[in-house]
């Protein structure tokens, strides 16, 4: 049974690695994101220069966020599987998870704002390309909505 556990811990590690690196994949591409925003400040649209920099500004954000949740789901499956009093450094308190319910709360608040900051880009990209609102657009303030609804209760059940 041992050496069963050892060899899912084992695995647990490396797909906690593997998420990881993608997160630093996705911390790079939000590094590129940001960099190319001020690259293509030049004499084209001066009209709309501030908007489409606040765009860009927001991709960039929005590529951190993700990054984010996937560090923080990196670092709660290594909690969760190792032994974080002799294995992890110290955390702050918010990264201390217990079990999977507390780091399912963590992880929906990090895609909530995730998901506010992406749809936000979108309506400044419609806005700017004169695109009317329909009702497909609400979908992801809906999404929000749920989850936020979802995660209202989860916190309440557990107090």
């Amino acid at each position: 049974m041992r050496k069963t556990f050892g060899a899912v811990k084992t695995i647990i590690g490396v797909i906690a690695v593997l998420v990881f690196i993608s997160g630093i994949v996705l911390t790079v591409i939000g590094i590129y994101d940001f960099v190319i925003v001020f690259a293509h400040l030049g004499p084209g649209d001066q009209a709309n220069i501030g908007r489409l920099m606040a765009i860009g500004l927001l991709h960039s954000v929005d590529m951190f966020l993700v990054a984010i949740v996937f560090f923080v789901l990196a670092i709660g499956m290594l909690i969760l599987f190792t032994n974080p009093e002799t294995d992890m450094p110290k955390l702050p308190a918010w990264l201390h998870v217990k079990n999977f319910m507390e780091l399912k709360a963590i992880l929906w608040e990090a895609i909530l704002t995730t998901l506010v900051v992406a749809y936000l880009a979108k309506l400044a990209e419609g806005e700017i390309e004169g695109k009317q609102m329909t009702i497909e657009d609400l979908l992801i303030p809906g999404g929000v909505l749920l989850i936020s609804v979802s995660l209202f209760f989860l916190k309440k059940a557990e107090k």
